[in-house]
């Protein structure tokens, strides 16, 4: 489109768009607000039909407009190839210069960048360049290069507005002798994601000043060393595949208050670590076995905290009793998510929750069940009536059950009328219920 022959945006009867009338303050932050992070150049095959490029090409008065806000142009995701690439082929030289265009539309605003090139062993020699001609101005910095990649960024140098750090590669050496020292001087860096083929070995970065970071596919040793090195970590994920022989434990983490626990064998680092302050305990993606039950409660034990929000996945009916012995050491618990978790398994935590002692701080309760058959449901729908009713007001012994959410796999399966109806009560009488499968919901 001819900008120059389009010098404003006009109705039927020649008058000017109601839209132009607007203050150019005014359609500047309706344009921010257009041009959220999820309408990134890489989602479509022509970057030109994507907002904020789009912007630009409506009318001479909006594309001025465009251009003259530099926010608008702050972020950009750009990503081909890898396990989650939207496109193929590579960034070349043509996809050098668009980035160029749009950094420099930036001016020098703070950045928030996604660069994966992950399929193709050498993208342009000009894309490193690039980046690195905008470091400071890097604040949020996704990077998925061939590993080579990384070391054509510049050494040493100051990374002043750098807060959040995600690097991710296909493939890595298999022995790196020089640790990366690009992002070692990033006085605001805070969190660090690291991808399934680094290790924390493979960088030098300032771990005395991280309170987060995300370690994929990892060791648990490398989980250690991150705990080790980074004494001020606040939040933590780990997603563990493979543990140890000769793992060390680590000092005491006071200021660690939220960990996320993955992979093939999430418990390893429980036996090596002891973190008073934790509040937050999020053990996902599978099922755990009786010992890591086990172990999971003598990790709580010798913690002495106050967890106060815990999610599991996949409990089973044969761990019921370990589960239930778990929670019944966790008074303080005020948050409890239980994933795919069978019927029977559900009518006990339910029959556990009516006696007065059992988590008598918890406000919030979200479960799932994921067997198609299950001869338990009715005994777990009425367990989850009397559960109701007896938590719905708060009494000298627990809280109110403030939230409650069942998520039914079968879509064959629905509770008793009787139940159904005092679901409606509960409603009326204020209580948040979310009941039902994928095809109904029931309050």
């Amino acid at each position: 489109m001819n900008h120059d022959q389009q010098p404003t945006m006009s109705t039927s009867t020649g008058t000017v768009c109601p839209a132009l009338t607007l203050p150019v303050e005014i359609t500047s932050e309706i344009f921010l607000c257009c041009a959220s992070p999820t309408s990134v150049t890489s989602e479509i095959w022509n970057p030109f039909n994507n907002l904020p490029v789009l912007l630009t090409q409506i009318c001479r008065e909006w594309r001025l407009i465009a251009l003259s806000t530099p926010k608008l142009w702050s972020d950009i995701h750009l990503q081909f190839g890898g396990r989650y690439g939207r496109r193929t082929g590579h960034i070349d030289l043509w996809w050098v210069s668009f980035l160029e265009a749009w950094f420099s539309r930036a001016q020098d605003q703070p950045l928030t960048m996604v660069i994966s090139n992950l399929n193709h062993p050498d993208p342009d020699e000009g894309l490193v360049t690039l980046l690195d001609s905008y470091r400071r101005q890097w604040r949020d910095l996704t990077i998925k290069l061939p590993f080579d990649q990384f070391y054509r960024f510049a050494p040493n140098e100051e990374l002043p507005m750098l807060e959040r750090l995600a690097l991710d590669t296909n493939r890595i050496p298999r022995v790196v002798q020089i640790p990366i020292t690009t992002f070692q001087d990033a006085p605001k860096l805070n969190h660090v994601f690291l991808g399934r083929h680094f290790r924390p070995s493979h960088f030098t970065l300032p771990w005395l000043q991280l309170t987060s970071i995300e370690l994929t596919a990892a060791l648990a040793e490398d989980c250690l060393e991150c705990l080790r090195q980074a004494p001020r970590l606040v939040t933590c994920s780990f997603d563990i595949q493979a543990g140890g022989q000769f793992l060390t434990p680590v000092s005491p983490l006071p200021r660690l208050i939220s960990l996320t626990l993955s992979g093939a064998t999430p418990t390893a680092i429980f036996p090596f670590t002891t973190m008073p302050g934790i509040e937050e305990l999020n053990l996902v993606g599978r099922s755990l076995s009786r010992d890591e039950l086990i172990h999971l409660n003598f990790f709580m034990s010798r913690c002495s905290c106050r967890l106060r929000r815990l999610r599991l996945h996949f409990i089973s009916e044969i761990l019921t009793t370990p589960a239930i012995e778990l929670l019944e050491a966790l008074p303080s618990l005020e948050s409890l998510e239980l994933a795919a978790t069978e019927a029977s398994t559900i009518a006990t935590l339910f029959s556990s929750l009516c006696r007065q002692s059992f988590l008598p701080q918890l406000q919030y309760l979200s479960l799932s069940h994921h067997r198609i058959s299950d001869g338990n449901m009715r005994v777990m729908f009425e367990g989850m009536a009397l559960l109701l009713v007896r938590r719905c007001v708060a009494t000298p012994e627990h809280v109110q059950l403030q939230s409650f959410f069942l998520e039914i796999e079968s879509e064959q399966t629905a509770p008793p009328p009787w139940v159904r109806q005092r679901l409606q009560e509960l409603v009326a009488q204020g209580m948040v219920l979310d009941i039902g499968n994928r095809r109904e919901r029931w309050t």
